[in-house]
């Protein structure tokens, strides 16, 4: 499996309760239905970060497909202003060594995803804080 994670820090401040809402709404009837048609796709998940930044992550099951999104959500970024204002965004991209999943029933896979991009983001934000402290 791959990962790509997109992480959108605008300096403007064009992240707003409005504009999410109409950014979620647009990506879910114009990106997503795309993204869902390429071989491979396994998930998509979109993060506010108390409203400051935007964090999505992709999966899927191949290079191939994980090439395959980043071109779509290139191409949809370049033709959507709303992305456009977010500004170009930091992207890390690799593949998943090892992962652990509950059943079904327990606990909803879009949870355990926001779960583990919530711990990213905890660890990397606490790295660069470290870093910018020396």
């Amino acid at each position: 499996m791959f990962v790509t994670i997109r992480r959108y820090s605008p300096k403007n401040g064009s992240i707003n309760k409005a504009s999410l809402e109409l950014l979620r709404r647009q990506i879910r009837e114009d990106f997503l239905p795309v993204i869902q048609q390429i071989p491979g796709f396994r998930g998509y998940y979109m993060v506010s970060v108390e409203d400051r930044e935007l964090i999505t992550l992709s999966l899927s099951e191949s290079a191939e497909a994980s090439e395959a999104i980043t071109h779509c959500a290139a191409d949809y970024t370049i033709r959507n202003p709303l992305m456009y204002e977010l500004g170009r965004p930091e992207v890390t991209r690799g593949e998943v060594l090892t992962c652990a999943e509950q059943a079904p029933p327990t606990v909803d896979s879009g949870e355990a995803a926001a779960m583990a991009l919530a711990l990213w983001y905890q660890e990397s934000r606490g790295m660069l804080l470290t870093a910018s402290e020396r």
